[in-house]
């Protein structure tokens, strides 16, 4: 004969901590609005200050309250930020690899610009078109200045090319008007990091660099013509191509912490030479 399951026992402080989170998230306080008093929230709830104490530590490891000393407690804005990091951490602990995120993105990404093509408004595909062409032109800058120079991007550029793609990107979340894609945008965009493609072939550094600036051209372009087409299978379909991979890459992504850098090897680049 089995047991009953057993039920698990709430202390006040986690009583409160829920009814005080669901009215947060019904919009009973907007963020900036500050929560009652702590002697005002115990003689509401019937409970101590003690107990009204425990229960805001808990909404603020949630991240739906900041304390602040000497003024009160006050909900907080919705930030992915530590959604984000947590997703990181627990992905690392796992092992994840690269790979794992390209995966999920082969799987994802042809039906996000589907999805953006049946909801994106004009000024929707403006903001892609003038994201798009501010990276390319930061990426291409970038490029042919490291070319004259004959040095390594600072962290600070690699910085902010990304910041450019992860904008770029995010248009594109924020033009399927999905909450759940607008959601997981940052989270997913900031498991992204740069891949380092090496070259075998013998062209001199400067045809290398305008070489390099026309295929990240050209890719872009088909992302734009996919969004502009107005056809989710159409959408669908360039998704599908703009992310296939040389097993080569595919290698390297395996062999790659997620969050980390990945180095690709150069007969990956050959076979795309080939394509």
């Amino acid at each position: 004969m089995k047991s009953p399951p057993q039920i698990k026992r709430q202390t006040l402080a986690e009583q409160m901590a829920d009814s005080l989170q669901e009215a947060i998230l019904n919009g009973e306080w907007a963020p900036g609005d500050g929560l009652p008093t702590e002697p005002e929230l115990a003689a509401q709830f019937g409970v101590s200050r003690a107990v009204v104490r425990d229960a805001t530590r808990m909404l603020v490891a949630q991240g739906l309250v900041r304390a602040e000393h000497g003024r009160g407690v006050f909900v907080t804005e919705p930030d992915n930020d530590a959604f984000a990091d947590a997703l990181l951490l627990a992905l690392r602990r796992v092992d994840a690899r690269v790979w794992d995120l390209e995966r999920f993105q082969q799987i994802m990404f042809p039906e996000l610009l589907a999805a953006a093509v049946q909801a994106m408004t004009a000024a929707d595909l403006d903001q892609i078109r003038e994201q798009i062409a501010a990276y390319l032109a930061h990426y291409a800058a970038l490029m042919r200045r490291l070319a004259v120079d004959g040095t390594e991007a600072t962290p600070a550029e690699n910085a902010q090319l990304l910041n450019a793609f992860r904008q770029l990107m995010t248009a594109i979340f924020q033009a399927t008007h999905n909450k759940v894609f607008m959601l997981l945008a940052r989270p997913l965009l900031n498991l992204a990091n740069f891949r380092d493609w090496q070259r075998a072939d013998q062209i001199e550094l400067a045809a290398a660099v305008e070489d390099t600036i026309a295929r990240e051209t050209a890719y872009f372009q088909r992302l734009l013509r996919a969004l502009e087409s107005d056809d989710p299978q159409v959408a669908r379909a360039i998704g599908q191509t703009l992310l296939i991979l040389p097993p080569e890459a595919v290698q390297a992504m395996q062999a790659t912490p997620i969050g980390e850098r990945v180095t690709i090897p150069p007969e990956a680049w050959q076979d795309l030479q080939s394509e």
